[in-house]
């Protein structure tokens, strides 16, 4: 009989069920290793799609990168979607410092090229680095 897979709006915990589950019968790696490994494997796939001028094979790889990240994080113990939504929460924050930062220099992020903006971005997470290392 074959294994229903878990199915809700959330891609991500479907697919940390889905590996969890598989891990659970013993199909799984045996250490972190080659899941790295996996993972460069899938970026290296979406380079030939994109090189051979394939975009629908590119999104497919996509998909596969996605599950391998997936993976990575049931290896460490990270629920994906909490840990996006962390990345989110700081870029967002970040973003808006690059952009009141360049407004007091009376620039707007619009007219920046993204090595202006780049270089306020590194100034911001240096800061935020220091400032977690003060605390």
């Amino acid at each position: 009989m074959t294994a229903q897979p878990p199915h809700s709006n959330d891609p991500l915990r479907d697919a940390y069920e889905i590996q969890k589950h598989a891990a659970s019968v013993g199909f799984d790696w045996p250490e972190i290793t080659p899941v790295f490994d996996k993972i460069l494997e899938e970026l290296d796939e979406i380079r030939d799609a994109l090189r051979d001028g394939a975009p629908c094979d590119a999104r497919r790889e996509l998909g596969d990168l996605l599950f391998a990240v997936v993976n990575l994080s049931r290896f460490l113990n990270a629920d994906p979607a909490r840990e996006l939504d962390a990345t989110n929460r700081r870029f967002l924050a970040r973003f808006g410092k690059v952009k009141d930062e360049l407004e007091r220099a009376g620039r707007r992020i619009q007219d920046c090229s993204l090595e202006e903006m780049d270089q306020v971005w590194q100034r911001v997470k240096a800061a935020e680095r220091d400032a977690e290392y003060d605390a």
